[in-house]
């Protein structure tokens, strides 16, 4: 008996098996890597994000109140300091070791000022950093490990 075998179609059915294994194989290390990093980059964008919405909230808070009555060091208002551990609640590692928030009083120029003697006409400025790790193994090389951001606001 002779068997027919359609165009396209292996004469031997047995050669075929594995190669769909091996191309799989192939193509899924890239896709992979390629995978990870779309999700680092999600994430990045997500944490800068977070960061700077930190910066300007805290700035705008402190620009109204800078500082305590009783002991003026900018900063140290309740409002600031409620702003503060909500931003540290949202941002993903702003609680975290690693992390800074600094306030810094400055002239219009940005030149710094003391931070006991702020007063109405300066500016706040306010740079959060918070670190990060991306989890694709090539990306570690090239990705920034801060994400930081400034905000210069003038006080009220």
């Amino acid at each position: 008996m002779i068997e027919r075998t359609l165009p396209g179609q292996p004469l031997d059915g047995h050669r075929s098996r594995g190669q769909a294994l091996v191309e799989f194989s192939i193509v899924l290390i890239p896709f992979l890597f390629l995978l990870m990093g779309v999700v680092d980059l999600g994430r990045g964008i997500y944490i800068y994000n977070g960061v700077s919405q930190a910066a300007r909230e805290i700035a705008r808070v402190t620009s109204v109140h800078p500082c305590d009555p009783n002991a003026c060091t900018l900063g140290n208002s309740t409002e600031t300091l409620a702003v503060v551990a909500t931003q540290k609640k949202l941002v993903p590692g702003l609680g975290g070791g690693g992390a800074s928030i600094v306030l810094q009083c400055t002239s219009i120029t940005d030149a710094s000022l003391s931070n006991t003697s702020c007063a109405g006409g300066d500016f706040v400025r306010v740079t959060v950093s918070v670190p990060f790790s991306v989890i694709t193994p090539l990306l570690s090389m090239v990705a920034p490990s801060t994400l930081g951001s400034t905000t210069h606001v003038q006080l009220h």
